[in-house]
């Protein structure tokens, strides 16, 4: 009897044991199981994110889905966007992608000298933080949660806004050449201009000291300053022009005639040529502002258009940092 008693107990302990090691290994499963969703959820946060930065920063030159000069050759900038720079996040190849993001990180943060690409870094003078930039590196190397639709959407509207203020600023400067009285013919008031320049004696000389200080490379900075002097007070009246044509404000009216009124006549006469050349200039200049942003927003193109300084001397930069740099990473993102 005790034998039996015995077997049963073997056998209790070992169903239990069996039941231990199922349930530790379903456990684990679900561990992991839970490790990798919350890893997917943090991805996905952080590339969303990115989606909304790279719309804001980086799509003049990247495209909208930044997919760069491989999907308009008006772009300047590489495509982000490829399978190349996802398959080792896709392939969990953790080495791969490792070098990869500290490339990226490098490129982002220091800029491409030689290039369009400009340090984005605040230390580097650009407007991004690092968390910013990880974010970034990780829109593009692994475009979790298919952020770069994100992206795409963030740029629409931010385009979308973009041209109705470009409107807004175009109906502005329209109200202003109608209430001007002048016409936008900028030839005409170029024209204008050039002629009452030419009969302000001190100006002419002014102007001619600075070209001839530039030719002989003496003197050239005290004939600049000078110059400058003397175009500030061209300034002050150019406003009080405008003023005078444009505003329904009684009270800065009166304030604008008296300032012109101590103006030789030859020195007014410039000043309302000028004030004409800008505001006729401000309307056409608003024109195409508004012509140009629609003609790309139709071709899928940025509204925004890319800057064409190029990068220099960032982060110390020179052939071979970049490999230093990247060797000096390796493993730490």
């Amino acid at each position: 009897m005790s034998g039996q008693n015995t077997e049963k107990q073997i056998l209790a302990m070992v169903i239990l044991l069996v039941l231990a090691v199922a349930s530790l290994g379903a456990y684990t499963w679900f561990d992991n199981g839970r490790r990798t969703e919350a890893r997917s959820e943090i991805l996905t946060k952080d590339a969303e994110r990115a989606a909304f930065t790279f719309a804001r920063n980086c799509r003049e030159c990247h495209g909208n889905d930044g997919r760069g000069t491989e999907s308009n050759s008006a772009l300047v900038g590489p495509a982000l966007n490829t399978p190349n720079n996802t398959y080792a996040f896709l392939t969990d190849n953790q080495g791969q992608l490792e070098a990869l993001q500290n490339e990226y990180r490098y490129t982002i943060t220091c800029g491409r000298n030689g290039t369009p690409m400009p340090p984005w870094s605040i230390d580097q003078g650009g407007s991004l933080d690092g968390f910013k930039i990880d974010n970034l590196v990780t829109l593009i190397t692994t475009n979790a949660g298919n952020a770069w639709e994100k992206a795409v959407e963030h740029a629409i509207h931010e385009d979308e806004v973009s041209i109705e203020n470009l409107h807004i600023a175009l109906k502005t400067a329209e109200a202003t050449l109608e209430a001007s009285g002048w016409f936008a013919d900028i030839e005409a008031a170029q024209g204008a201009v050039s002629r009452s320049e030419a009969a302000d004696a001190q100006l002419v000389q002014l102007r001619e000291a600075v070209a001839a200080a530039e030719e002989s490379g003496e003197g050239l900075q005290e004939a600049q300053d000078a110059l400058t002097v003397y175009e500030r007070d061209y300034t002050r009246l150019v406003l009080a022009a405008i003023t005078i044509r444009t505003s329904d404000d009684s009270a800065a009216i009166s304030t604008a005639r008296e300032t012109f009124a101590v103006a030789s006549g030859v020195e007014q006469e410039v000043a309302m040529n000028r004030a004409w050349l800008k505001i006729a200039s401000d309307y056409r200049t608003a024109e195409q502002n508004v012509r140009t942003a629609e003609e790309r927003f139709a071709a899928g193109l940025p509204v925004p258009t890319p800057a064409t300084q190029v990068t220099s001397n960032t982060c110390g930069q020179v052939s071979a940092e970049l490999g230093d740099w990247l060797s000096a990473h390796r493993g730490s993102s």
